[in-house]
């Protein structure tokens, strides 16, 4: 998967866990992503690590309940881009 100059790379796959890299990205997005997958109540963790804050790519780590990481992973950024496009036209409506 890549978006703009975003690569993304499945470190592990098993059942009900997944393992991602996220190139460039921080605490920023990832805050709200784990948030929102933890929303989910087929999900059972949902955490990330970035080893060296200025030089490693935070990993995000999800394990089920049930049904598949990456359906969540991807219903998760789904929904955040969502709300971050609402708030973006609220916003811009409230400036103008």
């Amino acid at each position: 998967m890549q978006e703009g100059n975003k690569k993304i790379k499945i470190l592990e796959r098993k059942e009900k866990e997944v393992r991602v890299e996220i190139e460039g990205e921080d605490h920023t997005l990832l805050v709200p992503l784990t948030s929102k997958l933890l929303d989910n109540e087929k999900v059972d963790i949902a955490t990330y690590n970035i080893k060296y804050t200025l030089k490693s790519n935070p990993v995000l780590y999800v394990k089920m309940k049930e049904g598949d990481p990456l359906e969540a992973v991807i219903a998760a950024v789904s929904s955040l881009a969502s709300e971050f496009e609402e708030f973006e036209r609220k916003y811009k409506a409230a400036i103008v």
